[in-house]
């Protein structure tokens, strides 16, 4: 079994063919900067060395995450490839998930956000606990939707469906979602990560090399998701360099409503 230091923003722990990743930013409410993406990306390319079965993403008890750190984003004047160059770790973690010959399963508590609803959407398996939710707030921030959420929503849901989740940044609830097939299951509160370590072992003690090759076999509806993410890149790019972004960005900071141009 391995752990690291608790002041790390990201605890990775291995045991029995299980590597744990548990986001450990709790001042931050779980944001996503740099620094915590490529840790994720190393305990991802660590489990493959072990030849781990399953991975488990948490943000621990309280919370999964609040999306991406919009503190610690290069602002709209800091050149126009620089909100794609923060994307593109992002991209790089959910490329290296989806091709993971391990399983790679969710634990969400209390809310899911933004970028970090794209590392949902990009794993296998999604526990939520019931009173757990979903929100892509891109366009109340001025900029277009990241993290492949652009790319799974209309697959998943429907066009329109998406549209209200995009455009108008409604909700999605841990029973929605459920409904809809956007996770695998709930747990009471506080039990999600419990859960989905269970459903872990029972991957560890399965067939993992069948279950390695139905997963490739499963991810064929995401044969495009390489592609589109450049093309997501490219979007990140003109529209994080706008006035949109700009006030989006301040706006949230100074913790007011947005007033866009």
């Amino acid at each position: 079994m391995t752990s690291q230091r608790n002041e790390e923003p990201v605890l990775r722990t291995s045991q029995d063919g299980v590597t744990t990743l548990r986001l450990n930013r709790p001042h931050r409410r779980n944001a996503l900067d740099a620094a915590t993406v490529d840790l994720l990306r190393a305990g991802f390319a660590e489990a493959a060395q072990r030849g781990d079965a399953a991975v488990v993403l948490t943000g621990g008890e309280q919370f999964f995450s609040s999306g991406g750190d919009v503190a610690s984003m290069a602002g709209a004047d800091a050149g126009v490839f620089a909100p794609a160059a923060r994307l593109a770790k992002i991209h790089d973690l959910i490329n290296s998930m989806v091709g993971a010959d391990q399983l790679v399963i969710a634990a969400v508590e209390r809310y899911a956000i933004g970028a970090s609803w794209g590392i949902v959407l990009a794993c296998d398996l999604v526990v939520a606990a019931e009173d757990a939710y979903f929100l892509a707030p891109f366009a109340a921030r001025g900029m277009t939707a990241d993290a492949g959420t652009g790319f799974h929503l209309p697959r998943r849901l429907g066009h329109q469906r998406a549209a209200a989740h995009l455009y108008l940044g409604e909700r999605l609830s841990a029973a929605g979602a459920l409904e809809a097939g956007l996770i695998t299951e709930t747990s009471p509160s506080g039990q999600a990560t419990a859960r989905a370590l269970e459903l872990a072992a029972r991957l560890a003690n399965g067939p993992k090399q069948s279950n390695a090759i139905t997963k490739s076999l499963l991810n064929h509806d995401r044969a495009g998701l390489a592609q589109f993410l450049r093309g997501e890149r490219a979007a990140m790019a003109l529209a994080g360099h706008g006035p949109d972004a700009r006030e989006g960005q301040t706006a949230f900071l100074e913790r007011r409503e947005p007033h866009f141009s």
